[in-house]
């Protein structure tokens, strides 16, 4: 019950956004955000002028990272709007978030319960405690964009109905939970980039396909981790789209040298090269391949329509790429790219006919042999109806002869040859 209640005012906190402390200030401190997730350093133009004088400058990557930001802000409306009325607050201001990830990146092994105690102290109360869980929770989801509590899940719109959140335990390590949710599966087919089956399940399951021939939607999700689920049910597949916050990653991480492990990233203020990456890529190279104008139509829809963040239509490669990085692997999404797959070859049946033959056996083999027998018993019906419509059209012609009709013209002429 309190788990539901907490739910709750998180929910009213949303909806109040308006009068929430953090929200008001969320704004003037962008820049101070960014600088705590990713070291940003402004030039001299944009710290005593405000206008930018260099173009290597991050703040002109600002207007890109506008979605990202958004969601920012909607996390910290759903903390405790009434903050200025209460003096038992965990947190004021933006700085006790940035305080958060900054030791998250300083020490990516530290456990949740560790983190809190560290920072807040011991919780004197069960709704204290779970106001630090939230908390916390928004501070991870800030840095890595992947929920760790159900208290803000709860109050994510969930597209693709996965009500199921993974929720950081008090005694698990940072980078443990992080390892958790992407784990590396090296799936044949799309683990080998350079493999014949690789190629050939890459070119079937692009956007367009998946929508004409697997009748397959696509959703947007806020969680990393939910990146290309499907949910064979409705029949939906759920896009991480904060492409941006992804290729900040990217940029972070450029300049290192070999693979890097999640703890070496996250101490830079990123994800794992390779996973931003792979995420990167199923977008803008298999799903929706923006070399192929239909894909670049199907996602600017999706953004006017769906809320997709507009940087999924901008491609980059020299600013956060090295030269050997132009076909990815998929180690953590390999698996779930080959379950698309496998609806596009195997389609879940969803329509009435299809399931009604799954249950009866018949497979989806047999669903066109059905459809083509109703049709022909409609057709057999309609010519049935029409033969004895003719058939009662030519009685009631004949029981009732018109003016002029041969019937009644031979009477005549056989009474004029009796007379």
């Amino acid at each position: 019950m309190a788990r539901v209640s907490i739910a709750l005012e998180s929910l009213q906190a949303l909806q109040t956004s308006s009068i929430s402390p953090l929200a008001k200030t969320a704004d003037e401190n962008r820049n101070r955000l960014y600088e705590a997730l990713w070291g940003w350093k402004l030039c001299d133009g944009c710290r005593y002028t405000g206008t930018c004088t260099i173009v290597t400058c991050p703040k002109n990557r600002v207007p890109s990272l506008q979605r990202y930001f958004e969601h920012y802000k909607e996390l910290v409306c759903s903390y405790g709007h009434d903050l200025e009325d209460r003096k038992d607050a965990v947190v004021r201001s933006h700085d006790g978030i940035f305080d958060l990830i900054r030791i998250l990146k300083e020490k990516p092994d530290i456990t949740r319960g560790l983190l809190a105690k560290h920072v807040f102290g011991s919780p004197t109360s069960i709704g204290i405690e779970s106001e630090q869980e939230h908390v916390i929770g928004l501070a991870v989801k800030a840095l890595t964009m992947v929920y760790s509590t159900h208290w803000l899940h709860q109050n994510a719109e969930h597209d693709n109905g996965d009500l199921v959140s993974p929720n950081w335990q008090k005694d698990i390590p940072f980078n443990a939970f992080l390892e958790g949710l992407f784990p590396m599966v090296d799936h044949p087919g799309f683990g080998e980039d350079s493999s014949a089956s690789f190629w050939e399940m890459k070119n079937k399951i692009t956007g367009n396909k998946l929508v004409r021939k697997g009748r397959l939607t696509f959703a947007p999700t806020e969680d990393l981790s939910n990146h290309l689920k499907l949910n064979r049910k409705t029949g939906v597949i759920e896009i991480f789209h904060h492409t941006a916050f992804l290729k900040e990653n990217l940029r972070i991480t450029r300049s290192l040298k070999g693979a890097t492990g999640i703890d070496e990233s996250l101490r830079l203020g990123a994800l794992p090269r390779q996973l931003a990456l792979e995420a990167l890529d199923s977008i803008q190279k298999i799903i929706f391949p923006l070399s192929d104008p239909s894909a670049v139509i199907l996602l600017q829809r999706l953004v006017a329509e769906k809320g997709f963040d507009e940087d999924c239509l901008r491609f980059e490669a020299s600013a956060i790429r090295e030269a050997h990085e132009t076909n990815t692997r998929y180690v953590y999404f390999g698996a779930r790219l080959a379950d698309i797959y496998d609806e596009l070859e195997n389609p879940t049946p969803r329509g009435l006919v299809s399931r009604w033959a799954k249950r009866k056996g018949a497979g989806h083999a047999n669903i066109a042999t059905i459809v083509a027998v109703v049709i022909a018993l409609i057709f057999g019906l309609v010519t049935l109806g029409l033969g004895g419509f003719q058939a009662w059209i030519s009685w009631q012609q004949w029981k009732h002869p018109i003016e002029g009709s041969p019937r009644k013209s031979l009477s005549f002429a056989i009474q004029r040859l009796r007379d």
